[in-house]
């Protein structure tokens, strides 16, 4: 199986330091429900996983204790070690199977200067699950949304300690679509309807900040 970029998979161009502390999540294999959620530095143990042997996983993977219907979300680099892509599987907890399929409906944003891949699922059971990675120096990455303020979980990349990932699940409101405004064309609602993710340096300052917001849309073709 062939695997083709997309808007959503563009390369990391920069860097970024994630803080990890001796308070670090060890072993994310157990299950993360937004009852149970807990925040912070992490340290997954990471695992094989093979989807095309063509395109082999750059550094460790990521598993993220976030599991729906039996199936561990697992994020991970892939492609040219100076210009990667960032992508996600899923991986059966019985058989170790690993597939692209997603878990419930997706929507990226597509960052500016700090963020990279910002991405939010919906999963079966109706949760939120929300992920990417920052290029910027950062010891906290929150996401605010419906009223509350949620801690994402955050890691460094093996290859680059540098780089960051992060990720979270929460319960909430779905992304709203676009409005459509004619003649073939969306365009995303008023900013503050979107979850703003912020990224704090370790004095507790602001460093980036972005709404996780869709793009406006044209339909192709006549």
């Amino acid at each position: 199986m062939t695997r083709t970029p997309t808007p959503n998979r563009r390369a990391l161009l920069a860097i970024c330091l994630a803080v990890v502390g001796s308070n670090a999540v060890v072993g994310c294999a157990a299950q993360a429900s937004p009852s149970t959620w807990t925040g912070g530095p992490a340290s997954p143990a990471p695992v094989r996983i093979t989807i095309n042997p063509s395109a082999p996983p750059l550094g460790n993977t990521v598993p993220t204790g976030i599991v729906v219907q039996d199936r561990e979300m697992i994020l991970y680099f892939w492609g040219n070690p100076a210009n990667p892509y960032f992508d996600v599987v899923w991986r059966d907890r019985g058989t170790g199977q690993v597939t692209e399929k997603g878990s419930g409906l997706g929507v990226g944003a597509r960052p500016p200067d700090g963020f990279f891949e910002v991405n939010q699922l919906v999963a079966e059971d109706g949760t939120l699950i929300e992920y990417g990675a920052l290029r910027r120096p950062a010891a906290r990455i929150t996401c605010a949304a419906d009223g509350v303020t949620v801690e994402a979980r955050y890691t460094r990349w093996s290859i680059d300690p540098m780089v960051t990932i992060f990720w979270l699940r929460r319960s909430g409101s779905p992304i709203p679509a676009n409005r459509d405004v004619g003649d073939g064309r969306t365009e995303p609602l008023e900013p503050e309807r979107y979850p703003l993710l912020t990224a704090y340096d370790s004095a507790g300052q602001v460093i980036a900040t972005i709404r996780i917001r869709p793009e406006a849309t044209q339909q192709k073709g006549g």
